[in-house]
């Protein structure tokens, strides 16, 4: 990932921005209602239209003599286990208008084959057979769909009785005389028409005609549809349309289209009822109907009752019929959807499925739920929620040592040195971090995690901010140019999803007895069962690669030609695109698709942030301030899901400008803001980003009211005792830094006090390569001990200080230097040169803002 200017264009995917709307799909399962005769919905999606069925013309006599009777009816057997087989090899299926990127699925990972055709127990000894298909003729209106919150139909309703008794066998067959058909109208696509059946018609063969010399062969009766299979099939297509445009629609948020996504989802739903209601369907077909019945309402609606009723159907269905791979995904689903109502109940309720999977030994099932107990865990900011979460990834990794799961260990232990970084408290959290990498890189060269590269990635993601947290330089840059070699080998490499998905494979001795047809948690491909787990897409990755490249370089930006401002460029200029252009089409749901938008522009904030901050290191304010003033824009579409962390930082950063162009007052009111108030930080915590902004804020108010003739100078005390406490022993070595500078310039009674801050100050500078906190730290010690000096000494120690001001492209800095020069080489009685270094202070302070210059 080496910059060379551009990356590959197939990653830059731009699209276009847009106003914040938070849809929410409330659905209405009488989306599909057999018997009105409302004028159909006009939308540019297929659009299925069911008539009434008393509108087939089956009151009047046939024409034909009817068949006789059947002289002895025939008992009733159940059929034998049909073979299942997928929809689209019985009948045509409608074409939608929406083009679709991939088919619909369970979380797009894997289409159920909901069943086989079924047969019709006919009466007598004839055989069991179809009718003919009627005529076709003009469509009947159908109802628009509507949607209301929570609204389940009544048992009775017409949509529902409509496809009750239609394949129980009749004494007396009645053929019908006239029919209407059902029309599919998708303008401009072309019509699909399918006839719907008669509640009063048995499905047998009529007799056949006898041969007449003068009449032709009568053709063979056209085989009757199974309504089962066309609604379900119906209901994949009506998702997969809508789904086609989520990431547009999210990203749009345009009314019209948000109203013609929520038809189609309510449609398909609406099928989805339909066949779990009216028809008795095999175990196995009704297990995975509910379960994708399930999963939309719970991904699309608010009807959280409705899918936990359909769950709890299927998990009762799954235990009768020992159906366990479905059963755990059932249960898994509900345990997610328990935790957003009662997240208490929800992780009880994954510890019993825990308990159940180590009992029964399904070791594949009980990675998952363990997986997801350390997930729920880690959402929480409880201590022992935390701990829990460790414990159980202990358990995954020992499992996984005994099972030979050698990807199931490297991935326990990257998410172990994930909750070590984000959560730890303790001084040694970065330490237990990277034992933890080091873990799972020893799994690194193994075959089943060098096809996976998402997970190489993240470790060493991962690896680069330990050595950044350790404040290590170097190491962090050396380990910044392996994970960019890394991301350019793997650029064109296939396992890269759409969605951000990825597998990770199991052994043999994982797999359990059941049928692993569970869709998203568990695969089986190959012959090799996987684990899938969801992460970032490939061009997500790569701008979070920019973000983290430009994080590590940004201490040498000034030396090295800017190669940090370069990759904050690069991953704006990807970012970006996502709203201005066409978007990437990704076939996901619309909650999905809001997360996945709403976590580019968390991302995109960020990098705006950073580069703010790298223009006010050069003091290039014109360039920082449009560029915060661009930020401020972005973060309106967030509205409430702003991170607390952007928000501190803004206003930081805004404080900043204001100080550093001599707007004091204003610089003032902005760190003096609640969001900076000492009193609610924990002082022991490791990772807290805002306790940080909130200490550097407190730092520039004693810098400010440090002027005993400033009005608020009487606080100085008060604040400086309260600084002592929070970076005395904080482990964040900028801080440290920037604190003893602090003391040294303000605690001015103690000569001995003073050279041991600037010491401390200085050293740690250097450690952590702070070419700003250097120059300030050696200018203020050739001011303090070497001003009007003769000797060598003071002469070093001007350079000294005028060359890191130089070094760290700080303008103002490098007036103040070159003006200090000046001074003693005319104390060394080097006058010319000490006009030159005047001269050169002079010219660097008219580019300065006005308040910052000095008088001629």
């Amino acid at each position: 990932m080496s910059y060379n200017g551009h990356y590959p264009q197939h990653l830059h995917h731009n699209r276009p921005p847009s106003e914040t709307i938070q849809p929410q799909l409330l659905y209405n399962a009488n989306a599909v209602n057999a018997n009105s005769n409302v004028s159909p919905y006009q939308y540019s999606k297929p659009q299925v239209i069911l008539p009434s069925y008393q509108n087939y013309g089956y009151s009047q006599q046939p024409q034909a003599s009817p068949m006789p009777l059947p002289q002895q009816q025939q008992p009733y057997a159940p059929a034998a286990m049909p073979t299942y087989v997928n929809p689209s090899d019985i009948f045509q299926r409608p074409q939608p208008i929406l083009p679709t990127s991939s088919p619909a699925s369970f979380n797009n990972h894997h289409v159920p084959q909901y069943g086989a055709q079924s047969t019709v127990p006919v009466a007598g000894n004839s055989p069991s057979v179809t009718t003919p298909t009627p005529p076709l003729s003009a469509p009947r209106p159908a109802p628009t769909p509507t949607l209301t919150r929570n609204h389940r139909p009544s048992p009775n309703s017409a949509s529902n009785q409509s496809f009750k008794n239609t394949t129980k066998p009749m004494d007396t067959p009645q053929p019908p005389e006239k029919a209407n058909p059902i029309t599919v109208v998708p303008p401009p696509a072309p019509q699909v028409l399918v006839p719907a059946p008669s509640p009063d018609v048995q499905k047998i063969q009529r007799p056949p005609y006898k041969k007449q010399a003068h009449q032709p062969s009568p053709k063979p009766a056209k085989p009757g549809i199974d309504y089962q299979i066309l609604l379900l099939a119906m209901a994949e297509e009506y998702l997969d349309a809508a789904h086609s445009h989520g990431t547009t629609i999210a990203l749009m948020r345009r009314d019209e289209e948000l109203e013609e996504y929520y038809r189609l989802v309510a449609t398909g739903l609406g099928c989805l009822e339909a066949v779990l209601k009216n028809w008795r369907l095999q175990p196995r077909v009704e297990a995975l109907v509910r379960l994708r019945y399930a999963r939309v309402l719970f991904e699309e609606t608010d009807n959280d009752l409705e899918a936990e009723t359909a769950l709890s159907k299927g998990i009762n269905l799954c235990e009768r019929n020992r159906m366990l791979d479905l059963k755990y995904s059932m249960q898994h689903l509900l345990a997610r959807m328990l935790y957003k109502t009662n997240p208490k109940a929800a992780l009880k309720a994954v510890d019993g499925m825990i308990q159940d999977t180590e009992a029964y030994r399904h070791s594949a099932w009980e990675y998952a739920f363990r997986f997801l107990r350390v997930s729920l865990s880690l959402s929480s900011l409880a201590h022992q929620e935390t701990t829990s979460a460790l414990q159980n990834l202990h358990k995954v990794s020992t499992m996984a040592s005994r099972n030979g799961d050698r990807a199931v260990s490297a991935m326990s232990a990257i998410i172990e040195a994930l909750a070590h970084l984000q959560q730890g408290s303790s001084s040694d959290s970065i330490e237990q971090a990277q034992r933890a990498i080091a873990a799972a890189r020893s799994h690194q060269l193994n075959d089943e995690l060098r096809h996976v590269p998402q997970l190489t990635a993240l470790i060493q993601i991962v690896d680069i901010c330990c050595s950044l947290l350790e404040y290590d330089v170097n190491q962090s840059a050396q380990k910044l140019g392996f994970l960019q070699s890394l991301m350019d080998d793997r650029l064109n490499d296939s396992n890269w999803r759409c969605d951000g998905s990825f597998s990770i494979p199991l052994s043999g001795k994982s797999a359990g007895p059941s049928s692993m047809d569970t869709g998203d948690i568990l695969q089986v491909q190959g012959g090799t069962l996987l684990l899938s787990f969801s992460w970032l897409p490939q061009h997500d990755l790569y701008g979070l690669c920019y973000f983290l490249s430009s994080i590590t370089l940004s201490c040498k930006n000034s030396s090295d030609g800017r190669k940090a401002e370069k990759f904050l460029q690069e991953g704006v200029r990807m970012l970006k695109g996502n709203f201005q252009k066409p978007p990437q089409e990704i076939t996901e749901s619309l909650a999905n698709a809001n997360k996945r938008a709403e976590w580019r522009r968390i991302i995109f904030c960020n990098l705006l942030v950073q580069q703010v901050f790298l223009a006010c290191a050069r003091t290039d304010w014109e360039l920082a301030h449009r560029v915060l003033r661009e930020l401020r824009q972005e973060t309106q579409s967030l509205g409430d899901n702003l991170p607390d962390t952007i928000q501190c930082l803004m206003q930081y950063a805004a404080g900043t400008i204001a100080q550093a162009t001599g707007e004091l007052e204003t610089a003032l009111s902005a760190f003096q803001s609640p969001l900076f108030s000492l009193s609610g930080f924990s002082k022991t915590a490791r990772n807290d980003p805002r306790r940080d902004l909130a200490i550097l804020a407190t730092i520039n108010v004693v810098l400010i009211i440090n002027n005993p003739a400033h009005p608020s100078h009487s606080h100085l005390p008060n604040l400086l005792t309260m600084l002592e406490s929070f970076c005395r022993t904080s482990p964040n070595k900028y801080i440290q830094a920037a604190y003893f500078l602090l003391c040294a310039t303000t605690n001015t009674n103690s000569t001995i006090q003073i050279k041991q801050n600037l010491q401390q100050a200085l050293q740690t500078a250097n450690a952590i390569c702070n070419s700003q906190i250097i120059c300030i730290t050696l200018t203020f010690m050739s001011w303090k001990y070497f001003r009007g000096v003769v000797g060598e000494q003071a002469e070093k120690s001007a350079r000294a200080g005028r060359a890191m001001a130089a070094k760290a492209s700080d303008r103002l800095w490098v007036s103040v230097t070159d003006d200090m020069l000046a001074e003693t080489l005319e104390t060394q009685g080097k006058g010319e040169e000490a006009n030159n270094a005047r001269e050169e202070g002079y010219r660097v302070m008219m580019d300065l803002p006005s308040a910052l210059r000095r008088p001629a």
